[in-house]
């Protein structure tokens, strides 16, 4: 093995220390190397896109919740009333037992 083995870009310095790529084309080797680095995080990128629309999304509708609730009229519930007796007088219809 060279020295070369070690390092993570050796690849891409041994390739342009070769001297049958001439120094006047050291440029297309970077920017094929780019075009496949783009391609490479193209999936990528929508993901993380939807996962920061999604978290914008869910603390917009928290803050408009907590709107809503702060400046919403109250709903005010009235206790129960007692029932009323029947109004034809039998107390029999009104009796527990």
């Amino acid at each position: 093995m060279t020295d070369y083995a070690s390092e993570p870009t050796s690849w891409y310095l041994w390739l342009t220390e070769l001297s049958i790529i001439p120094q006047e084309y050291r440029y297309i080797i970077s920017i094929i190397s780019s075009l496949f680095l783009t391609l490479a995080l193209t999936p990528i990128v929508p993901i993380v896109v939807l996962v920061i629309y999604d978290l914008i999304l869910w603390f917009w509708r928290l803050a408009v919740a907590n709107w809503r609730a702060r400046f919403a009229p109250r709903i005010e519930i009235a206790p129960a009333e007692p029932p009323t007796p029947p109004i034809n007088g039998t107390a029999a219809s009104w009796s527990v037992g």
